[in-house]
């Protein structure tokens, strides 16, 4: 490096008080003139810089150039470390010489003479500023100073020379806390607890720095050396490479050989600048085993004991403790539920510590805890089965109000006898889920309507329990039919009244025009910015006037908020904070910065509060509780005989009065057709143009529906429509018969829009071709959870189809007829019987009861 010229000065004996001190001169005289008869002498102040005065100064060259000499002489030059200079040196006040330093013979200056460049040797003043914690050092040129007119050694120098220092930090010592080894372990100082590693050829890693990489590039390598039990047993030197600039530093590594095991180990490292050795680091300590646990860990639970006997319920959490098993320097228990991947991690507060974790088993029958252990060296026994438990089927929800009073003020809770809801301004509608009266048919019911806002009337409706149904601090659901009015607010169907807030609210979210169940973070004031709170949205906008069925879920365990739509899971965060409310259950409205708020515009039906989390995982029963929620049990929309004996309208046996009017001859529809599979009346169309239209739609199309009726045809040599809900352009779905495109086979028809030249139809068909003149019984289901559309023939499943974007047909059900490009098509052939429509999925024992024409199915 080039030192930092700080200030300059000569003096002159001729002018023996003058001051020349930072002068602009452009070069300053050395020794005697002769010509003039003046003797100079010239100084200058270097800096010693900070970043040498801990380092080893190799060289230090005060390089100078001549710009004139009197005559090409052999000119002894000296340099000397003198004392300081400033602006009242002259030469009557000139510094003292201290050390010389070095002479030179300077025969330079001058045409013929050897070139203008001079360096001296000022290591030692340099070495002597930094050993003595000097800022400056001051160097003087002294010439011939012999008075004579034949003294031809005056020199002129340059007043701007350069000092240039070659010197050199060593490394700087390793910080152990940089220090590692592959295992991923930061190294341990401490003897007592050294670290534990299960391999014995660990590479070994350590920072090297250097402070000289800041002002230029440095090439560093890393040496370890290795010891057991206080003897050296290996030392080894990394490769040699740059390193980034200080203070960062660069990692070097090496792979040590075989190293013993159950021994105590320590290493320790330094760094090499290729020049010098820096000091060791720390000692580091590190112990080797390389044998596995033999087993895993043990696990017990006194919710899910081991012991044969059912327990618990799907979604009702449990704690597990996991325990060692003998290892004793256990650090850590790996597991999985329900399969052997042991990927969650649980680490005891010290080794060979027990853990106790909650888990929420999803499904009902056994239930497998798979573990393996790790020890402190890292060694791990294998993923084997160490707990099995058999869980209940899913347990009733701890408060269940079906609404199916249909009148009064008062709904009672189908699972605590003696508890009610109150009602306030409610009114009765038509329900979702109706009751089953012993063997009677299960209908849609009533359910309860509250009008929301409602500015002219001095009380809003409401319907409220005597005081909590779930603990909110803990995991719990809540589950409900609602039926939306109008989405000119935020709407809470279900909430709970604490002093400031509800704990949570499962309805309906303006701004995001979305489904939501929501968490506030405690009961108090919200932030204006509802910093804590937690929002489960739907993916799709809420819609009005159309049953929905929302579930919210929290699982304390984990902190998870989720919103079933139609038993899709389709929103979730997670919530910090839950908290218990003291409040009641309000149904209707929801509670927010102490004011009773967000009041439901619409029917609210079924509503369900579980103190355990209901899930989309399937149960051994092949469906999930939330699939059952949404699509099970079915609502009756449409049932028609088809007995009539006169008339031109055929009668709906369901509460939904959609009776359907006949386009036909009643003489030639009515009293011909009897099947005698079941022994029951039926209809006769022509296929030319009689058919049934109903008074208004049966069932959403774009929700969970079921179809069924009995059929024979006449015919079997065109596309035959038994059943059909319109479109404008296409009927919504269609189930009956088709024999175009290459088939001939019973078909369950959904188009994905209603538009003319509508493509990508999505159709289940029939294994085999239809039997002209037998009677058979056609179902059909879709399942908008799944967007599955499945074929029964003869209550035997046949075939299934997918279709992604469901959509609702709005115009009256046909019986005997389709809609296709706008127009009426498909006109029935032969008779009909029996003709059930459902909002929800029929299972097969639904459509088998069915078949055997018991009417709609019970509740069994």
């Amino acid at each position: 490096m080039s030192v930092t010229r700080q200030a300059w000065a000569y003096v002159d004996k001729k002018f023996p008080n003058t001051a020349y001190y930072n002068r602009s001169d452009a070069d300053t005289g050395v020794g005697y003139e002769p010509q003039y008869g003046h003797t100079k002498r010239a100084f200058w102040r270097f800096a010693v810089f900070e970043r040498t005065r801990n380092a080893t100064i190799q060289s230090a060259t005060l390089r100078t150039e001549v710009t004139h000499a009197f005559g090409c002489t052999n000119a002894k030059v000296e340099l000397w470390r003198t004392g300081n200079i400033s602006s009242a040196t002259t030469w009557n006040n000139q510094p003292d010489k201290l050390t010389k330093l070095d002479t030179q013979t300077v025969r330079k200056g001058r045409s013929g003479c050897e070139g203008s460049g001079v360096e001296f040797n000022a290591t030692a003043a340099y070495e002597w500023g930094r050993a003595n914690n000097k800022t400056n050092i001051i160097l003087g040129l002294y010439g011939n100073e012999t008075v004579s007119g034949s003294n031809y050694d005056w020199r002129r120098f340059k007043k701007n020379p350069s000092l240039v220092v070659v010197y050199n930090n060593a490394p700087a010592v390793p910080d152990a806390s940089t220090m590692r080894d592959s295992h991923g372990g930061a190294c341990s100082t401490n003897s007592a607890q050294p670290r534990l590693i299960n391999t014995t050829t660990p590479r070994l890693y350590a920072q090297v720095r250097d402070t000289d990489s800041q002002y230029a590039t440095q090439k560093l390598k890393a040496q370890f050396q290795i010891q057991s039990d206080g003897t050296t047993i290996q030392t080894k030197d990394s490769t040699s490479a740059n390193v980034a600039k200080w203070p960062a530093g660069s990692e070097r590594s090496v792979t040590t050989d075989t190293l013993p095991e159950n021994t105590l180990i320590r290493y320790r490292a330094r760094a090499h600048d290729q020049t010098t050795w820096g000091g060791w680091s720390s000692w580091c300590y590190l112990r080797v085993d390389t044998t596995n646990p033999e087993s895993g860990p043990e696990v017990t639970s006194t919710d899910y004991p081991d012991d044969e006997q059912f327990h618990g319920s799907p979604g009702q959490p449990g704690e597990f403790t996991f325990s060692a098993n003998g290892v004793t320097d256990a650090a850590g228990y790996h597991y999985s539920l329900n399969d052997d991947t042991c990927t969650t991690v649980l680490v005891p507060d010290t080794p060979g510590g027990s853990v106790t974790v909650t888990l929420t088993p999803r499904t009902d029958g056994p239930n497998l805890i798979y573990a393996r252990t790790v020890d402190g060296h890292g060694n791990s026994s294998a993923c084997m089965l160490v707990h099995t438990f058999l869980v209940a089927p899913p347990s009733a929800p701890v408060a269940h109000f079906t609404f199916d009073e249909g009148t009064g003020t008062v709904a009672a809770d189908a699972e605590r006898p003696g508890e009610t809801a109150t009602g306030s301004g409610i009114s009765w509608i038509r329900g979702r889920v109706g009751p089953v009266e012993g063997s009677m048919h299960r209908l849609e019911g009533t359910a309860v309507h509250t009008d929301g806002y409602v500015p002219s009337e001095p009380e809003w409706d409401e319907i409220t329990t005597s005081g909590p149904v779930v603990d909110t601090s803990r995991t719990f659901t809540v589950a409900a039919w609602v039926k939306m009015d109008d989405t000119d607010a935020h709407h809470t169907a279900i909430g709970q009244d604490g002093v400031q807030q509800s704990p949570f609210h499962l309805g309906y979210q303006k701004n995001a025009d979305a489904w939501v169940f929501k968490m506030s973070p405690e009961d108090a004031p919200a932030a204006p910015d509802s910093a804590g709170w937690s929002y489960a949205l739907s993916t799709e906008p809420a819609k009005t006037g159309v049953w929905t069925h929302l579930m919210g879920t929290y699982d304390a365990a984990t902190g998870e908020i989720a919103l079933y739509v139609n038993g899709e899971k389709q929103g979730s965060a997670v919530h910090e904070g839950a908290w218990a409310a003291s409040g009641p259950v309000t149904m209707g409205r929801s509670k927010y910065q102490g004011v009773k708020n967000y009041y439901w515009p619409g029917g609210i039906d079924d509503v369900r509060f579980y103190d355990r989390l209901v899930t989309d995982i399937p149960l051994n029963s092949g469906t999930s509780e939330a699939w059952e929620l949404a699509n099970r049990p079915v609502s009756l929309d449409g049932w028609w005989k088809l007995d009539e004996t006169g008339g031109a309208t055929a009668a709906d046996a369901s509460d939904h009065g959609l009776d359907a009017a006949l386009t036909g001859d009643p003489a030639t529809v009515w009293n011909t057709a009897f099947n005698d599979v079941v022994y029951i009346p039926g209809a006769t169309l022509n296929g030319t143009d009689e058919y049934l239209t109903t008074t208004g739609l049966a069932v959403r199309t774009d929700a969970s529906f079921s179809v069924a009726a009995w059929v024979r045809l006449d015919s079997t040599t065109a596309n035959l429509a038994a059943l059909s809900q319109d479109g404008s352009q296409h009927s919504g779905f269609s189930l009956g018969m088709q024999s175009t495109q290459d088939t001939n086979n019973w078909v369950f028809t959904m188009t994905p829009s209603d538009t003319a030249d509508a493509s990508d139809w999505s159709r289940a068909l029939s294994t085999g071709p239809p039997e002209l003149g037998a009677w058979t019984h056609l179902a059909a289901t879709f399942d908008a959870t799944t967007r599955t559309l499945t074929l029964y023939v003869d209550s035997i499943e046949q075939g299934s189809a997918v279709l992604d974007t469901p959509r609702h047909a709005d115009g009256p059900l046909r019986i005997g007829a389709a809609t296709f490009e706008g127009t009426l098509s498909d006109l029935w052939h032969g008779d009909l019987a029996d003709v059930h429509v459902y909002q929800g999925v029929l299972n097969e024992d639904d459509i088998e009861y069915l078949r055997y024409g018991f009417g709609p199915p019970v509740a069994r």
